[in-house]
């Protein structure tokens, strides 16, 4: 029975209808005709400016992964890193939260350097995205602390569950930075294999985790105050403050697989974070719809890179 109820739970199609639910639980009370009305009286050019801005994170994001990869990357290497960052977020359209692409990202990368090894490559991806949610989790643990002494209402649940993902970060950096992997695992064949796994935490690569840190701290504030930009265009009304206080405890939830690329969960976290704020389900909703056409807008983009790469080499054969 439990086997059973796993497999419902963690299928692709429960999520879809679990989305769709939660749209419609979302929308329930909103009058459609408005809401589509104030979305077609955006100017165009915000769209362009707000996909071109969406562009700096996954700069910021490509930059940060090339570098534990890269002893020393280039230009050119940046862009083959945003290609294949873009194209992550194309297939977490389709695959449960919002860190699904990264199951898939790193292919186009094995033809770029087929000196590396795709375990390397692979494990890359899963190292850049530790150290890029250990940042976040710092960030949203402050806003937490923040948005507390701003009177924002917080349960106790999520202030304990960001205290323990920042100790858990603490735990982190400590076993990366005073914990010699080559010596410890070298010295087992078993584990050997893992070694090769964690290739990118040996002694010489430990600068590149806290630079890759450091890079993500100082996009992190471009990545947030993309609702805040939205929000003051439409005439929303959010502030500066409560942005950087809900938007890292939404994402980090959005992590989670509990919808199809977040679409559904991300509405009503919108609504039950924002509307302490003041501010009308309607008006929430029309940052968070506009929010997630910007996010489908940059996804095209990785889809038109996966055809473009596929045309290519159609015509090479």
């Amino acid at each position: 029975m439990l086997d059973f109820l796993k497999k419902v739970f963690l299928s692709k199609w429960f999520r879809l209808i679990f989305s769709i639910g939660l749209f419609y639980v979302a929308f329930l009370k909103i009058d459609m005709k408005e809401l589509v009305a104030n979305l077609l009286q955006t100017p165009w050019w915000f769209v362009l400016v707000m996909v071109g801005y969406g562009g700096m994170s996954v700069l910021f994001a490509s930059i940060r992964w090339s570098y534990l990869l890269l002893e020393k990357p280039t230009v050119k290497d940046y862009w083959a890193f945003m290609k294949a960052t873009y194209t992550g977020g194309f297939y977490n359209l389709f695959l449960s939260s919002s860190v699904g692409g990264d199951l898939l990202k790193w292919l186009p990368l094995t033809k770029r350097y087929p000196h590396l090894t795709k375990i390397k490559i692979a494990s890359s991806v899963l190292i850049d995205r530790i150290v890029g949610f250990s940042a976040f989790v710092l960030v949203g643990f402050v806003g937490i602390i923040v948005g507390k002494g701003a009177g924002f209402v917080f349960s106790d649940f999520l202030f304990w569950l960001f205290l323990g993902l920042f100790l858990a970060i603490l735990f982190f950096y400590t076993v990366v930075y005073f914990l010699d992997f080559e010596k410890i695992f070298g010295k087992y064949v078993f584990l050997k294999r893992f070694l090769r796994v964690v290739d990118v935490l040996k002694k010489e690569n430990k600068k590149r985790i806290l630079l890759g840190f450091l890079i993500y701290l100082v996009g992190q504030p471009f990545w947030i105050s993309t609702a805040w930009m939205i929000s003051a265009v439409l005439g929303v009304g959010m502030s500066l403050i409560s942005v950087f206080v809900f938007v890292p405890v939404i994402n980090l939830i959005l992590t989670l697989p509990i919808s199809v690329g977040g679409f559904g969960a991300r509405e009503n976290l919108f609504i039950y974070f924002f509307s302490q704020a003041g501010i009308s389900n309607e008006k929430i909703l029309l940052v968070s719809t506009y929010n997630g056409i910007i996010g489908v807008l940059a996804a095209i983009i990785g889809g038109l890179i996966i055809l473009f790469s596929y045309l290519k080499s159609e015509d090479k054969k």
